[in-house]
């Protein structure tokens, strides 16, 4: 059976994308509210509904890096890395959590391959952002 356009491809089951859409915004909204435990659950849910996704592991990094979890937000980023090596917006979320664990050089890298990847999206737009925020003296955060 071929999946629509509208499905997300390699689900478990078949999931449209304005479902997983909700379902992620769902996630975001406790995340926002500060309810942790609840947005981990929407998230590792979407994770393993849509394993060939690197959307939900972007969802996990961006939780866990709320919560000052810079390392745990790094495996997450580096986890969509894996399932989507030629997106910039895994790469640019790599570089700012290897930025505010001090690792400079390995978070430049980062952003500059996150900027050649895709020039113009929304990776190389956050990698570019972030690197101004280097330049300017404001990351990485200062050691407590």
């Amino acid at each position: 059976m071929a999946e629509s356009a509208s499905e997300i491809a390699g689900s478990l089951v078949p999931v449209a994308k304005q479902q997983a859409m909700i379902l992620l915004e769902a996630g975001y909204i406790w995340l926002d509210m500060g309810k942790f435990d609840k947005a981990k659950e929407i998230f590792a849910g979407a994770a393993l509904l849509m394993p060939k996704s690197e959307v939900p592991q972007l969802a996990l990094g961006a939780l866990e890096f709320a919560q000052g979890r810079h390392d745990k937000a790094l495996q997450a980023y580096r986890a969509a890395q894996r399932l989507a090596p030629q997106s910039a917006l895994p790469r640019a979320h790599a570089g700012e959590a290897l930025l505010f664990l001090g690792k400079v050089p390995e978070a430049m890298k980062e952003l500059k391959a996150a900027m050649d990847l895709e020039p113009e999206g929304d990776g190389a737009r956050l990698a570019r952002a972030l690197m101004e925020a280097k330049e300017a003296g404001v990351l990485p955060p200062p050691k407590k």
